[in-house]
């Protein structure tokens, strides 16, 4: 049996103010004014109507309505409408009301059955404070959607919205976005998507395609975006690549998270920082050599060269020749082949700095400084904190039988004096009586008094000077933090340490707690290390308490040459080392070495200052000043305590070798982490190969080493084992257990 078809209805007149029938091609025609036309659960009104009851149809004109219920109206001045398909053709000042959502537009199709309205020669949808343009719109009235194409301009309170395809629900408020979107906000800020959506009510945005925002000189991309208007949240997904043309600056990640209200941004899952520096490059020339510019000449200067073609070549030049070059026409010549020449090639290079969180803020100036000294009082102990008093002994009473020890009680109320533990050697600072004038006694006067000399003031080393920066207050400066494994990578220059933090109000890279850095084959360590930039290059460097500097020759990993000190500051040229200062203490350890590069004595000195120049990435000269102390020793005389100073310190391993060393650095952490953790839950069966492979690189000298243990008894002949293969082969556990089973089985 096959499906039943929809009944058809039919289109009824059930109110007219007057209506006259007349014959037109054989066809029955009702003339009608002021008519009501009911099918289903439409209702249609107008001024007057053709009804062609054979047709199921009726032409209208004049204040045309349709009603459905009571939140749908459509208005019209004409309408043809066919019962038999329910389509209904409004033209002419269309207007769609449904509830709070209004529909205007000249050309307007509506199906009565389905509910659904269409036109195609442009339209605006009104909802509250949110207006909507596009040149094809289709809305549908049970679901409260409606679709927009073409030219699609949405207007919010907040942003202007332009795209291609769009959906919105007049309910809920929301748009769907299924083209190239382009929305402009009110602080010029500009999103592009090519798919999310957007709720006008809460003002909460989601974009997953091709997402890029951007304001003024910054952007943000990532795969997707949410952003919270209200609450000032945003939150970016996976590629996540944040950039600042006019700072220079690159960050990208896998997950950042922006705070509106501090303005600040919080990088994580394999965040890393590019920054770009920048030199002139000399040492390079363009083996192309400019074309030199072409003179235009003059009619008059074509003239003299016609002039000068039929000189004969003996002949002397004429005197004066009319439109003659003059010599300011030959200098500026001169100047345009100058203007011409190619500018200078500029070398760029790209720092990479990486670590588990990366946080980029903007603030004021006046903010910066107060963070800093927040920073600075951190490390310091407050000792103005008194700390709370003791509670007083009670006293105990006297008993009659008088004990053997006796035990004298401090009296109540008075303090135990405890000026024995810091004796004052030179006593009390004499007070100066400053209410008694000085008497003017001939007498006195005559007494001879010494000569006080007038204070000089102490001059700061110039070594240790910083360049001040007068901003105001109200300067807005951007400042990136990076916390726990920090590293940056640069062809030229490594570094690494727990926590750094860079300010562009100095330029300034602050590296704290363990850090260290390899240049030109050195490594520098300290408790905290600056290094700041200037005119996009690395202009100087400063390391202060425990600074420690170790070089190696000729790749010679058993001989170190060493520096340390109190504090070291170093100065670059061209991102190269130039000079290096250490002060306090400044001791060194140097390897001198023959013309077959064999090390022939130890060279060892201490001063209170050095200074290393360096020329093509190698040492040039060191001149050690006030105070110097120094000592050969024979390389033969030389002990294995002897060849290292007080806080040695040297990790190559630690110092990243490539940018993917930083781009990488947590999830190859991660890696090894999961490798670690998978191989401690491994079934016991599973390493057994691995134990019998390391089994098989025992040392010959072991089984005979542990024949002694195995004559004691069978309790301590395990430890006894394991003692001596520890001897043997430190840290080697997997060879212990070996061993063990080996030569204790029955």
């Amino acid at each position: 049996m096959g499906t039943k078809r929809p009944q058809r209805t039919i289109v009824n007149l059930v109110q007219s103010e007057r209506s006259v029938g007349v014959k037109l091609n054989g066809e029955d025609i009702l003339k009608v004014y002021k008519g009501v036309f009911k099918q289903e659960s439409s209702t249609l009104r107008s001024d007057s109507a053709y009804f062609y009851p054979q047709r199921n149809s009726f032409d209208a004109f004049g204040n045309v309505n349709i009603n459905q219920g009571d939140t749908l109206n459509v208005y019209g001045d004409k309408l043809y409408y066919n019962g038999n398909t329910h389509v209904a053709l409004v033209t002419n000042n269309v207007r769609m009301v449904d509830r709070d959502a209004t529909l205007t537009t000249n050309y307007l199709t509506y199906n009565t059955a389905t509910r659904i309205g269409t036109y195609t020669g442009g339209g605006k949808l009104v909802n509250k404070d949110n207006t909507l343009i596009s040149k094809n719109g289709y809305y549908f009235a049970n679901s409260r959607d409606a679709y927009f194409r073409y030219d699609v301009v949405l207007t919010t309170v907040d942003a202007t919205i332009k795209t291609d395809t769009l959906r919105y629900n007049s309910g809920t408020r929301i748009s769907y976005f299924y083209g190239p979107t382009r929305i402009l906000g009110k602080d010029k800020d500009t999103l592009y998507t090519e798919r999310g959506n957007y709720s006008t009510v809460v003002e909460q945005a989601f974009f997953s395609k091709n997402n890029v925002y951007t304001q003024t000189t910054k952007s943000l991309k990532g795969d997707s975006l949410f952003y919270d208007r209200l609450k000032g949240y945003g939150r970016a997904v996976s590629n996540v690549t944040f950039n600042d043309n006019e700072q220079k600056v690159t960050i990208k990640g896998q997950l950042g998270t922006y705070y509106r209200a501090t303005d600040r941004a919080v990088i994580t899952e394999q965040p890393y920082v590019i920054m770009i520096t920048e030199q002139r490059d000399s040492s390079q020339t363009d083996s192309v050599k400019p074309k030199r510019p072409a003179i235009v000449k003059s009619t008059r200067a074509k003239a003299t060269a016609a002039v000068k073609k039929t000189t004969p070549v003996n002949s002397k030049p004429l005197a004066k020749v009319p439109g003659n070059i003059t010599a300011s026409d030959t200098t500026r010549a001169k100047n345009d082949s100058l203007a011409l020449k190619p500018p200078p090639k500029i070398k760029r290079d790209t720092i990479y700095w990486g670590a588990d969180t990366i946080e980029t803020q903007i603030l004021t100036y006046k903010s910066l400084r107060e963070m800093q000294e927040r920073m600075r009082l951190a490390g310091i102990k407050d000792t103005s904190v008194k700390k709370p008093k003791a509670e007083t002994p009670t006293r105990v009473p006297l008993k009659l039988s008088t004990p053997k020890n006796l035990i004298a009680m401090p009296p109540v109320g008075i303090k135990m004096d405890m000026s024995f533990l810091r004796p004052d050697i030179f006593g009390k600072p004499r007070e100066r009586d400053t209410t008694q004038k000085a008497k003017t006694a001939p007498a006195v006067a005559a007494v001879k008094r010494p000569v006080v000399k007038p204070k000089v003031p102490v001059k700061l080393d110039s070594v240790y000077l910083r360049r001040q920066f007068n901003l105001s207050d109200t300067a807005r400066i951007r400042i990136l933090s990076a916390h726990h494994h920090a590293k940056i990578f640069k062809s030229d220059l490594q570094a690494k340490a727990d926590s750094m933090f860079y300010s562009y109000a100095d330029s300034t890279m602050r590296c704290f707690v363990d850090p260290i850095i390899w240049t030109q084959g050195s490594q520098i360590s300290g408790d905290t290390i600056y290094l700041q930039l200037k005119n996009k290059k690395i202009d100087n460097m400063d390391v202060f308490l425990s600074a420690f500097t170790v070089n190696i020759d000729n790749k010679d990993s058993t001989h170190f040459n060493q520096v340390a000190g109190k504090r070291m500051k170093g100065f670059f040229a061209n991102n190269k080392f130039q000079r290096l200062f250490v002060d306090g203490n400044a001791e060194t350890i140097y390897f001198n070495r023959d013309s077959t590069k064999k090390v022939t004595e130890l060279m060892r000195t201490i001063s209170s200052r050095i200074r290393i120049n360096f020329k093509e990435n190698k040492v040039n000269n060191v001149t050690w000043l006030t105070k110097v102390e120094e000592e050969a020793i024979p390389i033969k005389d030389v002990k294995e305590d002897d060849k290292i100073l007080k806080g040695f310190l040297w990790k190559p391993k630690e110092r990243p070798q490539n940018k993917e060393a930083i781009i990488y650095a947590a999830a190859i952490r991660k890696k090894a982490a999961a490798k670690k953790a998978a191989a401690a839950k491994a079934p016991p069966g599973k390493g057994k190969k691995a134990t019998d492979a390391t089994a098989k690189k025992v040392p010959a000298n072991a089984t005979e080493a542990l024949k002694p243990a195995l004559a004691l008894p069978d309790s301590a002949t395990v430890k006894a084992v394991k003692d001596s293969v520890l001897k043997l082969l430190p840290g080697k556990q997997e060879v212990i257990d070996s061993v063990k089973n080996k030569l204790l089985k029955p």
